[in-house]
């Protein structure tokens, strides 16, 4: 083994005095500089933190507002003999704004935990390897080549500390599961109930077409919702097991992915602009 280090370490001094251009990429190829390493750390932390910032946002609650308006107006204009058509509505109103709520302040709390976490980076940067020359320059080489250093240790900490962070967020998500997903489903239940009323029960008042629309659009929307509920489930869930599975990348690879997919996105055609949306947060206090 000491005689392998020392061919190793003669090799490459010869060729950094003799060949310093063909050197210069030998080394780079098997070394990767500390700047490479931490934006090779940035990357993964933008890839976990983005996950959950995509997940947070397509609530459809914009849509769900003016469902709550419309809906509000057809109670206030149903005939008095409607009383049925009026309490099943209003049920499934409730149900339907409840199970928003509890989707949008998830939402709210996972986009501000990851906008947060982009903004200050990886948690520790990695220290500089080659901040200056010394005696012991072959040494670190090789270990870097071996194991990859200190940015994997780097790397491990990170991942763990993400896992860390992440769990607070769906432990209240697991907590939310029960009575979002059961709102949802008495939101379409309350709604199901309406367009049937008098259809299966005779000589009771026949329900106005105007509330029976409102009605599928209310189905729709608690479909909506118990989507994007499972769905930011389903993701957070993916997420956590990519990072994982990535805890022994290389920076290397990282970046050459990184930029692999940061190439393929630009070859695509840009879509719509995107509309100005109020924050999440606003948007929380409006359904409540």
């Amino acid at each position: 083994m000491v005689l392998k280090y020392f061919g190793f370490c003669m090799l490459l001094s010869f060729e950094l005095a003799i060949l310093p251009s063909v050197a210069q990429d030998i080394v780079s190829d098997l070394l990767v500089s500390s700047s490479d390493e931490n934006r090779a750390l940035e990357v993964k932390a933008e890839e976990f933190w983005d996950s959950f910032l995509s997940a947070a946002h397509d609530t459809h609650i914009e849509e769900h507002m003016g469902l709550y308006t419309d809906v509000e107006r057809m109670l206030a204009e149903l005939p008095q003999q409607n009383t049925y058509v009026h309490e099943a509505l209003a049920d499934a109103l409730a149900h339907l704004k409840s199970a928003d709520a509890q989707v949008l302040a998830q939402a709210t709390q996972s986009s501000e935990l990851a906008v947060d976490r982009l903004a200050a980076g990886p948690a520790a940067p990695v220290s500089g390897w080659f901040s200056s020359a010394g005696k012991d320059f072959f040494a670190r080489a090789l270990r870097r080549f071996v194991d990859g250093g200190r940015y994997s240790e780097e790397l491990l900490e990170q991942v763990s500390l993400r896992q860390a962070e992440i769990l607070p967020l769906l432990r209240g998500t697991a907590a939310a599961t029960g009575s979002v997903l059961s709102n949802c489903r008495l939101a379409s239940k309350r709604s199901f109930d309406l367009l049937k009323y008098d259809v299966y029960n005779k000589g009771v008042p026949k329900t106005p077409e105007p509330a029976k629309v409102i009605a599928y659009r209310l189905v729709d929307a608690a479909g909506e919702t118990r989507h994007h509920f499972t769905s930011f489930i389903t993701q957070a869930a993916q997420s956590i097991a990519h990072d994982f599975q990535g805890r022994h990348d290389g920076a290397a690879a990282t970046l050459a992915r990184s930029t692999f997919l940061g190439a393929e996105a630009s070859t695509t055609e840009p879509g719509p602009q995107p509309v100005q949306r109020p924050s999440l947060s606003s948007q929380l206090l409006s359904v409540v």
